[in-house]
């Protein structure tokens, strides 16, 4: 049931009229995603993705997995706060639970099918195929 819910409000978002109502209904369960994010189809919040906050100016794929208590933004809040970024999560990615996602330059891209372990902390972006894990993130293995 649950996982239905969050997909028909990620859907709700791409009606007009509709997509300030999802915001709400997401944002009151937990869920941090503004209207400017580029979703792709099959994205899933799995457990509800509670605790979920994505940065505005990112692009997630087709079949990314997202879990509870990821953040996706910024590494430099105490500089240049107006200053374009650009985050690119890739089909396919998974995003483990408590895994921080910081964009510290102009672009960070997690690649196709890659994995970024739970709780680690990735300040780069990766490669296709790759599992990242740690603070900070580094790759422990190639697929």
């Amino acid at each position: 049931m649950g996982d239905k819910f969050i997909i028909v409000c990620l859907w709700m978002r791409k009606i007009y009229g509709l997509r300030k109502i999802s915001y709400l209904i997401l944002k009151m369960i937990g869920v941090e995603i503004p209207l400017t994010v580029q979703i792709g189809r099959d994205v899933v919040l799995a457990h509800w993705a509670t605790g979920l906050v994505i940065h505005g100016s990112t692009i997630i794929g087709n079949n990314v997995t997202i879990y509870q208590g990821v953040t996706i933004g910024r590494a430099d809040v105490n500089r240049n706060r107006h200053r374009k970024i650009r985050i690119e999560i890739q089909d396919g990615a998974i995003l483990c639970a408590g895994a921080k996602i910081l964009c510290a330059g102009d672009e960070l891209i997690v690649g196709q099918y890659s994995v970024v372990g739970a709780n680690s902390v990735l300040l780069n972006s990766t490669e296709k195929r790759s599992v990242w894990a740690g603070i900070p993130a580094t790759k422990i293995s190639q697929a």
